[in-house]
C-alpha cells in the first residue's frame, strides 16, 4: 500500500484552552504544574514558570496565532514557538 503525498498545510477551525507545555509529564503532572504556577508561595513556583517561558495561562487560546504556527510547521527551517506569548500590556 502506497502512502499519499505528505500534507502541505493544516488549519485549526476551533478550540479552547492552552496546550500543556511540552514535556510536562502527562495529565497528572499537568495538574501538579497548574497547582504550582497558581501558588506564588510554592517552592517551585518561580522555576516552574521560568521553565514554561515565564508565563502560562491555561485558558489562553488564539485561533489566528495557532493557524500561523500551523502554517510555519510546514516550512523548512521555520522557527517554532515553544511557549505561549506573554499578554500585552493594556494601552493607555
Amino acid at each position: 500500500m502506497a502512502l499519499g503525498p505528505a500534507p502541505r498545510d493544516a488549519l485549526c477551525l476551533d478550540g479552547a484552552r492552552a496546550r500543556p507545555p511540552a514535556d510536562v509529564g502527562g495529565p497528572w503532572a499537568y495538574g501538579d504544574f497548574l497547582d504550582i504556577i497558581r501558588d506564588p508561595q510554592h517552592d517551585e513556583h518561580r522555576s516552574t514558570l521560568r521553565w514554561a517561558g515565564g508565563h502560562f495561562d491555561p485558558e489562553w487560546f488564539d485561533l489566528d496565532l495557532i493557524n500561523k504556527d500551523l502554517r510555519n510547521a510546514f516550512r523548512a527551517n521555520a522557527r517554532r514557538r515553544l511557549h505561549q506569548p506573554k499578554p500585552k500590556a493594556p494601552k493607555g
